[in-house]
């Protein structure tokens, strides 16, 4: 608690201090507009809007942002949004936000990623490359009527940089210890002016990392490898039209990462030497907009396919012999969005509507496990399943926002969904020294689930830098067919809904050098996806009663002096259980009692940069009885360099003070899973501009 309060303190001390340095320059600078902080545009909403007039919460990084910070990885993102934080294991990756977590069994996330409209809502592919990158606009709560299935917690848009006549390039490397190297390019410019544009980026990045492995003859059990590709082509056939072409491919290999099976942090443990997690995929999007005097035509079509393989030994993980477990599954997606939209609004009525479809097919070619059971049965034994899972989605949506007296807006928004899934798995037990079957059995299931997703928001703009807001909407996560039942009783589990309130203010102070916004949000969660695990190896799915999350949630950025900005993030949530077979009153799993990140930055004329941050959580609980936690903590870290016309040098340190932390933790069967935080580490990064 008393760190709670301290974590508090530094928010109300970081947003008054704003306020009383942005007074100081307001009074001493005539040239105030010199040292405003820029006007962000955002397409949260599907419509180009600067982002204080949206009726809703959204945090955005731009290109610079995200260099400043040096932020590589969707996850680093996701650490600096208000109540969201990221984890990740062989089991999957998946932001955590506002009590919601991944659904286990349906792989799906709570906070769905689109990188130039392709979405990205499965655990195991949860993956952008941030080369290239215009903005990323989180848009933080239920966004179903617009975005559809899985959309329950919201929205990460990340946005490439739109090539064009001007011919744009970068270059960067950096070092740091651990053995950790990474480098990444891009260029974009004209093929032919004012008609064809392209943009290309690539990135790779390995680390030995930074957790010893105590298996004879090895190293470390956490490096890792990635590389990626990415090209985006814009094209002008005439004045009123533009096709957008995205292509992008990758690779990630993350053999354990820095998960451990302990009540107290430590940089050592003992693995396998053969275990692998890795994920290949290639993604494919076009956007085609087509305009009128007062109407836009968009189509965005869009195919993904990628493939996750695993093999952990799970015996270094437990107490006990337990198993050795084999993934592999293949994931294709391809969607298809018509949608229709008012266009230069003026602040009259503004609408769109639009159909959409998807289509999933997920191959699992293997599921399998190695038992350790020869002390008790005389031989191991290996358990598969191999099977498809296919969704198909149907969807019809709209939203209006029409002006009412007093600079009063309404918006809303409705969205019909249909979803179908088809399960067909077999199931294989062999004894694994002789091969002989043991057991066979097939699990054919089909259900579909529909839902009407509302929204309703009113706006009130008080002033021109003054806006508040109260909404409602529903939150919606389909119901799904679990591959690793036994039987059809016991493989289909329901939906998950919420209902969600917020209300909102968004301000602007001291002549647009100072931006408060504050949300404050109550939700009302039926049928949480859980699961446990009953018998080694036997996963059952099934949904929790209900649970209700309620916080608060406050972003401030200031510049009281040119080239000094401040920013400040602050989330505070109680989630817990409401009605849960023995849980009733704990804490949902995963979910910090509060989030807090603060930065000050000074960039001066000279060309000198230094930046200053301090990241903190709050208590966090593993599971779901509440008996495994980590306590609240802070991580500071400091960046100086040099900031030339063509070049710039940075080194930097992260976790100065060396905190010892888990940065997240997953029960499962085995016990809770928990990712080690880095140690303090020191590195450099520089870059040239073309």
């Amino acid at each position: 608690m008393q760190r709670f309060k301290s974590a508090w303190g530094y928010c109300l001390l970081c947003i008054v201090g704003g306020m009383v340095w942005g007074s100081y320059g307001f009074a001493q600078d005539d040239q105030s507009e010199l040292i405003q902080l820029e006007a962000i545009t955002v397409t949260a909403e599907k419509q180009e809007e600067e982002v204080q007039k949206v009726p809703s919460a959204i945090t955005v990084f731009t290109e610079t942002a995200l260099e400043d910070a040096g932020l590589n990885e969707i996850g680093d993102v996701i650490r600096q949004v208000p109540n969201m934080t990221f984890g990740e294991t062989f089991l999957g990756k998946s932001p955590i936000f506002r009590g919601l977590r991944a659904s286990q069994f349906t792989s799906k996330t709570p906070v769905v990623m689109y990188v130039d409209g392709i979405p990205f809502d499965n655990s195991y592919n949860f993956y952008a490359d941030l080369s290239n990158i215009e903005r990323i606009e989180v848009l933080r709560g239920a966004q179903g009527a617009l975005y559809g299935r899985n959309s329950i917690g919201g929205i990460i848009n990340v946005i490439s940089k739109k090539p064009d006549n001007s011919v744009d390039a970068k270059i960067t490397a950096e070092y740091a210890e651990n053995e950790t190297y990474m480098t990444k390019a891009y260029a974009n410019g004209p093929i032919i002016k004012d008609r064809l544009f392209a943009g290309l980026s690539g990135s790779w990045s390995q680390t030995e990392g930074f957790m010893d492995n105590t298996y004879p003859g090895e190293d470390t059990f956490d490096d890792n490898e990635s590389w990626g590709a990415k090209a985006h082509f814009s094209w002008l056939p005439t004045e009123r039209t533009t096709v957008a072409f995205h292509a992008d491919a990758n690779h990630l290999s993350n053999d354990n990462g820095s998960i451990i099976r302990s009540d107290e942090v430590r940089y050592y443990d003992i693995r396998d030497p053969d275990d692998k997690a890795e994920t290949d995929a290639a993604n494919l999007a076009m956007n085609v907009t087509h305009e009128w005097d007062s109407i836009e035509f968009h189509s965005v079509s869009t195919f993904g396919e990628s493939e996750y393989q695993y093999r952990q030994n799970i015996n270094y993980y437990a107490a006990a012999d337990k198993w050795i477990g084999f993934f592999d599954t293949k994931i294709t997606l391809f969607t298809q969005e018509f949608r229709f939209q008012s266009k230069d609004a003026d602040g009259g009525i503004k609408w769109l509507g639009g159909v959409f479809y998807s289509n999933e097919n997920e191959d699992i070619i293997e599921s399998s496990s190695i038992m350790n059971s020869l002390a008790t049965i005389g031989y191991n034994t290996k358990g598969s399943r191999n099977g498809e899972l296919v969704s198909d989605a149907m969807s019809i949506f709209g939203q209006t926002t029409i002006p009412l007296a007093y600079r009063i807006k309404l918006t809303a928004g409705l969205r019909y969904e249909h979803i179908n899934k088809d399960l067909d798995i077999d199931y294989v037990k062999t004894r694994v020294d002789t091969g002989a079957l043991l057991a066979s059995s097939n699990l054919a299931l089909e259900d579909d689930w529909a839902a009407f997703l509302p929204k309703g928001t009113l706006s009130w703009n008080i002033r021109e830098n003054t806006m508040v807001y109260f909404g409602v909407s529903k939150g919606y996560l389909p119901g799904g067919l679990n591959a690793q039942a036994s039987d059809k009783d016991t493989a289909k589990f329901d939906e998950q809904t919420s209902i969600d309130y917020e209300i909102g203010a968004k301000t602007q102070w001291l002549d647009n050098r100072l931006t408060i916004n504050v949300a404050m949000f109550y939700m009302d969660i039926e049928d949480m996806h859980v699961y446990s695990m009953p018998a080694p190896s036997v996963w059952v799915a099934s949904n929790a009663g209900s649970a209700t999350s309620r916080g608060i949630e406050v972003e401030a950025r200031a510049r009281p002096l040119k080239g000094l900005d401040i920013t400040a993030q602050f989330g505070w949530i109680d989630a817990e259980y409401d009605e849960y077979e023995g849980y009733e009153g704990n804490k949902t799993q995963g979910t910090p009692e509060y989030t807090i990140n603060l930065a000050a930055q000074y960039r001066h004329a000279s060309g000198l940069f230094g930046r200053a941050e301090m990241q903190g959580n709050g208590e966090t609980y593993y599971n779901d009885g509440n008996t495994d936690s980590q306590d609240s903590f802070e991580v500071y870290n400091l960046k100086i360099g040099y900031e030339a016309s063509r070049w710039d040098l940075y080194f930097y340190c992260k976790n100065i003070l060396d905190e010892e932390y888990f940065s997240y933790g997953r029960s499962c069967g085995i016990g809770t899973l928990k990712e080690v935080g880095d140690p303090r580490t020191f590195g450099v990064v520089a870059s040239v501009n073309f």
